[in-house]
């Protein structure tokens, strides 16, 4: 079956979205250009993504890579990155259920709900792998500091977004 990606005139709103988010979180958890230089992170589409990174029922999820720097073998040469695995498939279907969302909040939503765990795991503030309770645990803090993050942002979507994200996101 043929999953729906983002088409052409879509990905202007998805650049934009990422933007605000970034702006957000970096504002909220007070983060310099420096931290975002560690704690390296891509932002990929369903038609970017490998065939374990797509999921039938998550809006975005983030994965986790060790990489390592070229033709170095220290430890010290290795690093986390981490892609935020955006399902496009899902996004759009869920617009079609809830006809009073727009893409661009549901976006910005999203993609600082993902940023907020990519800061909690460079921090250490949570593992990156841990038992299936846990991550139920983890999804209900970042969800409460993603709206946290989003609140000086007065828009009406994001508040129905904040509100009903858990309805939205299974």
């Amino acid at each position: 079956m043929q999953l729906r990606h983002f088409q052409g005139s879509e990905k202007p709103i998805i650049q934009k979205a990422v933007l605000i988010a970034e702006e957000a979180t970096s504002d909220f958890f007070k983060l310099s250009p420096s931290h975002w230089r560690r704690a390296r992170y891509d932002i990929l589409t369903l038609e970017q993504l490998r065939q374990e990174e797509i999921s039938p029922s998550a809006l975005a999820q983030v994965a986790k890579y060790i990489c390592k720097l070229p033709g170095r073998e220290l430890k010290s040469a290795q690093f986390d990155l981490y892609r935020i695995c955006l399902q496009d498939h899902n996004i759009l279907q869920t617009l079609e259920k809830e006809s009073t969302l727009g893409l661009l909040p549901l976006l910005i939503y999203i993609v600082t709900h993902e940023l907020v765990h990519i800061v909690r795991f460079s921090h250490f503030f949570q593992l990156f792998e841990v038992s299936a309770q846990e991550r139920e645990a983890e999804e209900q803090r970042v969800h409460a500091l993603t709206r946290e993050v989003l609140r000086p942002y007065r828009c009406p979507e994001l508040a129905e977004i904040a509100a009903n994200y858990q309805y939205y996101h299974n």
